[in-house]
């Protein structure tokens, strides 16, 4: 047979029919297993996810991602060598949680904008900051109502020149309560 065909009943079938060990039916009757998923390629990537969720929420690696970026910018042209950007940038914060953008600018006469908001709003937040020169910092914003929050980055060199570069890792943090 075919790789696609038919059999009485007009039922589809896919693969071969008479070697019992190969190809479905479509309809799922002909009994046979469609697909077996090993083990190790479910169980490995739910523990890392499991993992990975643990030590955010415990505070002992409370970092959603990270990102850089080497912008030189001249009269009408751009170039960017290096840029990535692993991560989530958006997020479901909970009220009384920071969040936090550290950053470490090296550009002489770039710009880098930062902003943690709400995800979905129009414009940028209050939170936002310009970081000009070479700054190394955190940007912190605690969170006053649970929802999705937006970690933004980028360069702005503006009109003209310049050589923007730039680290960021961002994050969250569940604040600590401070004894009365």
């Amino acid at each position: 047979m075919g790789l696609l065909e038919t059999i009485s009943g007009g039922r589809p079938v896919v693969g071969e029919f008479d070697d019992g060990n190969r190809g479905f039916a479509l309809s799922g009757i002909r009994g046979r297993k469609v697909w077996k998923l090993s083990g190790s390629a479910f169980y490995v990537p739910l523990a890392a996810l499991c993992a990975w969720i643990f030590v955010y929420i415990s505070g002992l690696y409370p970092y959603l991602g990270t990102a850089g970026d080497n912008n030189r910018s001249s009269f009408a042209t751009s170039t960017s060598v290096g840029k990535y950007n692993f991560g989530l940038s958006t997020m479901l914060l909970f009220k009384g949680q920071t969040a936090f953008i550290e950053y470490k600018a090296t550009g002489e006469d770039g710009k880098v904008s930062l902003d943690i908001g709400p995800s979905g709003s129009l414009g940028y937040s209050d939170s936002r900051i310009r970081v000009k020169g070479k700054q190394t910092g955190t940007l912190e914003v605690p969170i006053e109502s649970t929802g999705l929050y937006d970690f933004e980055h980028e360069p702005s060199l503006g009109r003209g020149h310049g050589h923007t570069q730039y680290k960021v890792r961002w994050g969250a943090r569940f604040s600590r309560r401070r004894p009365r």
